[in-house]
C-alpha cells in the first residue's frame, strides 16, 4: 500500500529485530502507521466468525449507536456511562473469556502486548489500571454489519469525555491505536485515513455518536487500508483524521481494537478498549 502523505512501515510479526523503535518513532511523527502481518495465521482465524456471531464464548455485548450498524463484545470506554462501576465490574469476566479464545496461538492480550513491546524499545504494555486495583478493558471485539461504518474523527477528542478522567491522570494525551483484523467484509470496511491532522482540523470533526451530518470529505486526499485476517495496523490516530468505510455484502467485519498511550513516567504504555 503506497500513500503520498502517510508514512507506513511494514513488518512480519515473527521478524521484528528492525522494528524496535517503530512505535517511539510513530509517537514522534517520524512515521504515521505500522502494518504488522501474520500476527495470527489466517487459517486459525477462519472458525472465529461463526463462534463470535453466536457469541459462543459468552462475552458481554454492548452496542454502537444504531446508525452505525455495529456492536461490541466488551465495553468501549468512549461509549461507557460516566459511572464506570459497571464497566470495571464486567472487566474480569471479559478478560477471562478473551484469554480462552482460540486464535491459533498465544492468548490475544499476551500476544499483542508482547509484539507492541518489541516495537517500542521493550516497554511493557498492559491494560490501563483503574481505581482501587480495577483494570480497564484491554480491548473490544467489534462487529460491523452490512452498512456499518465509523465516521471520520480524531482520537485525541476522547480525552474530553468524562470516562477518561482516570486515564488522563496516568497517560500522555497523545493517543495511538491498533486494529487487528479477524475477518474482513466482502467490500468496504476499509480504514480510511485522511490527509488532515488534528492540529489543523480537530474542531471541524468533533465526533457525533448519533451519526449526525459530517463535513464533506470527498475532495480530501485519503489512504484506504483493508486489512487481511491476521494483520494488525498501529495508527497515530490522535493525529490523523480516520474512519471506517461502509461495509457492503453479508459478511461481518470483525476486528479487535484498542487505544494506547505512553504512561506519564515514560517507562510503560497502557491500552484500553
Amino acid at each position: 500500500m503506497h500513500s503520498s502523505f502517510l508514512k507506513i512501515e511494514y513488518y512480519q510479526a515473527g521478524h521484528l529485530d528492525a522494528a524496535s523503535t517503530a512505535i517511539a518513532r510513530l509517537r514522534k511523527n517520524d512515521i504515521d502507521a505500522i502494518v504488522l502481518r501474520d500476527v495470527y495465521p489466517k487459517d486459525a482465524l477462519s472458525k472465529l466468525p461463526d463462534l463470535l456471531t453466536t457469541n459462543a464464548p459468552g462475552f458481554i455485548k454492548t452496542t454502537f449507536p444504531e446508525a452505525f450498524c455495529a456492536y461490541f463484545y466488551g465495553i468501549n470506554l468512549n461509549l461507557a456511562e460516566p459511572d464506570l462501576a459497571p464497566y470495571f465490574s464486567a472487566e474480569p469476566d471479559f478478560r477471562e473469556k478473551l484469554a480462552a479464545l482460540d486464535l491459533g496461538g498465544m492468548p490475544l492480550q499476551h500476544r499483542i502486548c508482547s509484539l507492541l513491546s518489541k516495537m517500542d524499545e521493550n516497554r511493557p504494555y498492559s491494560a490501563a489500571p483503574g481505581p482501587l486495583g480495577a483494570k480497564h478493558f484491554f480491548t473490544t471485539l467489534r462487529a460491523h454489519l452490512t452498512g456499518g461504518y465509523i465516521p471520520a474523527h480524531f482520537d485525541n477528542e476522547a480525552a474530553m469525555r468524562p470516562t477518561y478522567q482516570h486515564i488522563a491522570k496516568l497517560c500522555e494525551p497523545d493517543i495511538y491505536s491498533f486494529v487487528l483484523c479477524i475477518d474482513q467484509a466482502e467490500k468496504g470496511g476499509a480504514l480510511d485515513i485522511y490527509n488532515l491532522t488534528s492540529k489543523d482540523a480537530a474542531a471541524e470533526f468533533r465526533n457525533d455518536d448519533h451519526g449526525g451530518q459530517k463535513k464533506d470529505l470527498s475532495s480530501v486526499e485519503k489512504t484506504s487500508i483493508r486489512l487481511a485476517p491476521g494483520e494488525l495496523i498501529i495508527l497515530h490516530s490522535s493525529r490523523f483524521l480516520h474512519g471506517v468505510s461502509k461495509v457492503e455484502g453479508d459478511r461481518t467485519r470483525w476486528t479487535v481494537c484498542s487505544f494506547m498511550a505512553l504512561a506519564k513516567d515514560g517507562k510503560q504504555a497502557y491500552c484500553w478498549g
